[in-house]
């Protein structure tokens, strides 16, 4: 079943609702979301995985990446709530429970006007460079995720290089 992500924003965090699957497809526009808000000033997350059936380790990454968001003000937190078991043992096996604050009780979402967000990048480096950075901020917010990604996070920097080249010569 494919996924998508849909969000909206109030005074005081992003709402997001992820149904099917959380991947790189719908992680681009999530986080393209999420940052205008962060530049704005917001400084809240809150993901419902509910509807969710699973999760990959770009989307999950993604998610960790939010913490490190440069900008002014405050740090950017990230709440997960009505997690599945699927998405529980996912997010266990890259270590998000330890820095995501992870509801374990159900939690009622809001009542706020969710909009889906598109699908999808249509540029490969773009696509390449969200990967990247969302195993790279896997590995910096879990130190065993280093062993796991590095050796994929370094074939990521070189497919970079090599389209950004690409680009500079077409």
């Amino acid at each position: 079943m494919p996924g998508h992500v849909e969000a909206a924003r109030t005074q005081d965090a992003v709402y997001l609702r992820v149904t099917g699957l959380g991947n790189f497809n719908n992680a681009g526009p999530m986080r393209e979301y999420c940052e205008k808000a962060f530049t704005e000033g917001l400084r809240a997350v809150i993901v419902d995985l509910g509807p969710c059936t699973g999760l990959d380790s770009t989307f999950m990454g993604t998610l960790m990446g939010f913490l490190g968001f440069e900008g002014a003000g405050e740090p950017v937190s990230v709440s997960v709530m009505n997690a599945t078991p699927a998405t529980m043992r996912a997010m266990n096996s890259l270590g998000l429970p330890k820095i995501l604050h992870v509801h374990d009780q159900p939690v009622a979402f809001p009542q706020c006007r969710l909009e889906m967000l598109r699908e999808g990048w249509q540029d490969k480096r773009r696509r390449t460079l969200l990967i990247r950075d969302a195993h790279v901020a896997l590995m910096q917010h879990d130190k065993e995720n280093e062993a796991r990604f590095a050796p994929f996070v370094a074939a990521l920097v070189k497919e970079v290089r090599e389209l950004e080249e690409q680009q500079r010569q077409g």
